[in-house]
């Protein structure tokens, strides 16, 4: 019996993958079939806090953010149905003395491309963030559109939106080889049977180097565990914050989780390197601490917050916290989209856009796919940030 085929598969059922896929088929580029080893969004994407901002340090990352947020806010018109369930409370960056001026620069390059973002002084954030205490704050950037959005419904929209467009979603369906032939990819292989392509994405998240491995690789990308909270911070004593913040100071980002919760994680600090297939998925009580005096720190009245709930996730970053979105250096047809480093979900339609550029052209100039190329680590040309390194970019 002869083997199935497709025009190409996307290894990874995730917000890359998914966005992937649906990009392919809306340009009609043939039979397109993601495999997913477990469920849609199972993996990081379902844990993401799904923020959704365009504070960056770089033009490329900037512009994929910029036009994100439109594709975000006509998502159901786009995929033909899907639901971001977005919210747009606005972001703030809060910024001390020391990181005010970095701020500023993002800012100006931020503005020069056209997007609405603005710096505002201490007065003007006491006015959007009445609860904070802001000894420690000069002033902050603020996004007006920008917000959060819900990660799951995102996936399934991507996913649904690529089955309208005749893509194959195979979920419980995981990739056990990807087979490399006389120098170009000539398919992958499944417990259900091989299928035949000329083309495979690696958007395996945190997984990338479990897959990689198939073909004899690895990847500079590497899953650590991230760790996230929510807080119930309603009630006599408690208040609310209405808006998304990275508080730069404090090392935290919280946004509104509902009516009455707020979810708050924190700056990887110290990563902690794990295997994405054996890590602990609930949350550490020190982390529990250290939020919670981190938080009271900036909003005194956080101390009569109760914990609702936690959880331990993961992210797959890089050496410099920013993508790969390239060719591989000597299988002609595989191409890698991995280390999202904590940015993933905010970028994921122009992430979508650019790879099936990409693909289906060979380049894709705006926003600059060069950029994120694997060979930068090796060239010592890794792109930089105002924040030094973390997930903020």
């Amino acid at each position: 019996m002869a083997n199935e085929t497709a025009d190409a598969v996307i290894i990874g059922g995730g917000v890359m993958g998914t966005s992937i896929a649906f990009q392919l088929a809306r340009r009609g580029f043939g039979k397109v079939a993601l495999l997913e080893r477990n469920e849609i969004a199972s993996g990081t994407t379902g844990k993401s806090s799904a923020l959704i901002r365009m504070h960056y340090s770089n033009e490329s990352t900037i512009r994929m953010a910029w036009r994100s947020l439109e594709f975000f806010e006509n998502f159901e018109e786009i995929t033909g149905g899907g639901q971001a369930s977005l919210r747009q409370p606005g972001y703030l960056v809060f910024a001390n003395e020391a990181l005010a001026g970095g701020v500023r620069k993002n800012i100006a390059l931020a503005q020069s491309l056209g997007v609405e973002t603005e710096w505002i002084e201490r007065g003007e954030v006491a006015r959007l963030a009445p609860w904070a205490k802001l000894d420690d704050v000069a002033g902050a950037a603020w996004e007006r559109r920008s917000g959060y959005a819900d990660p799951y419904g995102v996936a399934m929209g991507f996913a649904a939106g690529a089955r309208r467009q005749g893509a194959l979603i195979h979920q419980n369906r995981p990739v056990t080889g990807v087979r490399v032939e006389g120098g170009r990819v000539a398919g992958v292989d499944t417990p259900l049977g091989p299928i035949d392509t000329p083309v495979v994405v690696n958007a395996a998240g945190a997984w990338v180097n479990k897959v990689a491995a198939l073909s004899g690789d690895r990847f500079p990308a590497e899953a650590i565990r991230e760790q996230d909270t929510v807080f119930e911070t309603g009630g006599p004593g408690g208040g609310r914050i209405g808006v998304v913040v990275y508080d730069a100071p404090t090392k935290l980002y919280y946004r509104p989780e509902g009516e009455n919760l707020l979810l708050i994680g924190r700056d990887n600090i110290d990563p902690e390197y794990v295997d994405p297939d054996d890590f602990n998925p609930k949350e550490d009580m020190d982390f529990v601490l250290d939020v919670v005096e981190r938080m009271t720190r900036r909003w005194p009245g956080f101390e009569s917050a109760r914990l609702y709930r936690g959880w331990g996730c993961l992210y797959c970053i890089t050496p410099d916290w920013m993508p790969i979105m390239d060719r591989h250096p000597s299988a002609e047809g595989y191409f890698i989209c991995t280390g999202m480093s904590g940015h993933g979900f905010k970028l994921s339609p122009a992430v979508g856009e650019m790879m099936a550029e990409f693909i289906m052209t060979g380049a894709c100039p705006r926003p600059d796919i060069g950029d994120y190329r694997l060979a930068r680590f090796a060239e010592g040309d890794l792109m930089q940030s105002v924040f030094d390194r973390g997930f903020q970019g």
